[in-house]
Order: structure tokens, then C-alpha cells, then sequence
């Protein structure tokens, strides 16, 4: 290969699914390749083993978006990218330059995303959006994690992609187990509650309405809860977080959008039933889930009855659904697939 490229990649945050996925890139590098990428983030973390170019947020924490727009134009501008050969970002971000060799991922459809939020979200989103096709226009390779995403990519005028997910799931760590079941039936929601897309509130409607029969635990943000059935356990530990996948009788997504969310891969790979949002899951996974209208309480309240008046036949395509994810989403697989797509993109592009 000669000589060894030199790898940026921006991250931003730490929490999210995408953050911790860009990490999981970067270490993927340095594993199967020997390189070490140097990471753009919000606040140094020396503890990751990587260098890191801090630039701070402007904006409030809930427009990750806007700060990371800021941020990524700060670091073009000033020149920081220049000794990179090779830039990656999930989404179009300002990351190109003529020097290097830019790789976005991308992993749903943006246009279906604005159709689908609340008015204010879709007012929010729309300007980050609109700048995230731009700069996927301008870069060298657009990453998708499936083939339906062609015909968006063909809409805005992308025939540059190559199909290949980048969520993935420690198949180690996230594994079935049988525990024995309580007298309500337990959901679980695992997430960002603050955010809107996460639409956490048509559940808790659902929840009201089912309050003597269905307990909710609600991962990722820790406040008083307004009915007794519903249990805020803030931010846990991941050993933490698979003993409540694996508690729980059924995972609800009801997300107004999602692309490929590592929280559903997680609680596939514990053999969990899966209620899932029609607009937060593909082709590919969907054939394993049960699905509802976001937009609908009572959808989701009836699709829950069915569920568990259901549950022996539920949990049969769970188990399929395991052994699906287990098999095509296991980490080591799709990192090496990842980092082997970028590099050898890399190499055709210098020619």
C-alpha cells in the first residue's frame, strides 16, 4: 500500500450510537490495519489511546447537528485537515478538500426523515439536512448500510455509494438469556428521551392507558415519573443495559425515524421481541419485528395487546431474528468489512 495514510475521523460526542460507532471505526484501524486516525470531538477523552482535536460546541447539546456543522467548517477553514489523507464522517459534514480522499456514511433516507417529524423537528433539521446532501455530493465515497438507500442516493444524483453497515452489535456481551418473567409485562425503551424523533411520548400514552397490565423501563434519562408504571433509570452501563434487555419481554422503538439503530441490534442479539416504529426499520430487519404507526397511541396500544396475547409466536421470529443479527451484524465482521471498503476506495482514488 505504501505509505501509510493518515486517518481523520469526525465523532463529536460520546454517548450516541453514531459516537460510539466512529470510535469503534478508529480502534478497528488501529486492530486490523496498524493505523491510528486522529479524532474530532467535542472534549478530549486521553483515556480512548487516541489524539484528538477538541473544538467546542456553540449550540445547546440538542442541536448536535448545528454543532456539528460549526465545528467540522472551523477545522476545514483553519487548516487542520490538511495532513489527512483520508476523512470520514457519519453524514456530509464541510471535511473536503482537494488533498484528501472524503468518506461519508449515510444511514437512512434524509428526505423520508424531514416527511416524517413534527413540524418544529422538521424546522430544526431542515437547513442541517439540506447542507448534509451538499457536502455528500462533494465527497469521494458515500457508505450506505443497505440497497433500498439506492433510490434515494439516485434522487439527489449519488451513483457513487457501496452498500455496507456500519452499526454493529458486541455479540459477546449482548447474548439471550432466560430469566423468569414478572407479573406485568415489561417494556423497555432505550434511548435519548429529550429528543423528539425519539417520539418517547406516544409510549408513555400507551402506557398510561395499559398501566395494569405493562411495566415500562425507560434507559437514558433519569426523572420522576408521572404513573407508577414507568421506571426512569437514567444513563447504566452497558453490563447494566444487557441485563435489562434480557429482563425485558418486549423492545419498543417508536421513533419517528431511524436509519440502522444499534439499540434494535442490541436487543435482537438478546432474542427479544422487537415493537418497532414503521418508519425506524428497513427491509432487512423489519421481517423480524413487529411494526406500527408512529403517529397512532392506539396503533401502538393494540399492536402491545396483540403482542402479548401473542407472545409464544412473537418470540419464534425473535428467535429468528437472533440468529439473523448474530450471524450479519457481529462487530468484528463489520468493522474489518468497513475499514477494508475505505481502504481499498482509497487506493483507487490515488490512482
Amino acid at each position: 500500500m505504501g505509505e501509510e495514510p493518515k486517518i481523520f475521523i469526525w465523532k463529536g460526542g460520546w454517548k450516541g450510537g453514531v459516537e460510539k460507532t466512529a470510535l469503534a471505526l478508529a480502534e478497528a484501524f488501529k486492530s486490523y490495519h496498524g493505523l491510528k486516525p486522529v479524532l474530532g470531538v467535542f472534549e478530549k477523552r486521553e483515556e480512548v489511546g487516541f489524539d484528538q482535536i477538541e473544538v467546542k460546541e456553540l449550540f445547546p447539546k440538542k442541536l448536535a447537528g448545528y454543532n456539528s456543522v460549526l465545528a467540522t467548517f472551523l477545522l476545514n477553514v483553519g487548516g487542520f485537515l490538511e495532513k489527512f489523507d483520508i476523512v470520514f464522517s457519519h453524514s456530509g459534514f464541510f471535511l473536503k478538500r482537494k488533498e484528501n480522499f472524503y468518506v461519508c456514511y449515510e444511514c437512512g433516507d434524509l428526505d423520508f426523515l424531514l416527511q416524517n417529524l413534527p413540524p418544529l423537528s422538521r424546522m430544526a433539521a431542515f437547513p442541517v439536512i439540506r447542507l448534509h446532501l451538499s457536502m455528500m455530493k462533494r465527497s469521494d465515497m458515500v457508505i450506505v448500510p443497505f440497497e433500498e438507500l439506492g433510490e434515494f442516493m439516485s434522487r439527489h444524483g449519488i451513483d457513487y455509494y457501496r452498500v455496507w453497515p456500519a452499526s454493529f452489535v458486541d455479540t459477546e456481551r449482548f447474548r439471550p438469556a432466560r430469566l423468569p418473567r414478572g407479573k406485568k409485562f415489561r417494556l423497555l425503551f432505550v434511548g435519548r428521551p429529550t429528543d423528539p424523533r425519539k417520539n418517547l411520548s406516544v409510549l408513555l400514552r400507551a402506557c398510561q392507558r395499559l398501566k395494569d397490565e405493562v411495566e415500562l423501563y425507560v434507559v437514558g434519562d433519569r426523572r420522576k415519573a408521572v404513573e407508577d408504571n414507568v421506571h426512569f433509570l437514567g444513563e447504566i452501563g452497558d453490563q447494566e443495559l444487557v441485563y435489562q434487555y434480557q429482563r425485558c419481554d418486549l423492545y419498543v422503538l417508536p421513533s419517528f425515524w431511524e436509519g440502522l439503530p444499534r439499540t434494535l441490534l442490541e436487543a435482537m442479539a438478546c432474542g427479544k421481541p422487537a415493537l418497532v416504529s414503521n418508519n425506524a426499520v428497513g427491509r432487512t430487519l423489519g421481517k423480524f419485528v413487529i411494526t406500527f404507526n408512529p403517529f397512532s397511541e392506539e396503533d401502538l396500544e393494540e399492536k402491545i395487546r396483540w403482542i402479548m396475547e401473542n407472545y409464544g409466536e412473537v418470540e419464534k421470529l425473535a428467535r429468528k431474528g437472533c440468529e439473523f443479527v448474530r450471524k450479519n451484524f457481529e462487530r468484528e465482521r463489520i468493522m474489518r468489512g468497513m475499514t477494508d471498503l475505505i481502504l481499498r476506495g482509497y487506493e483507487e482514488w490515488k490512482g
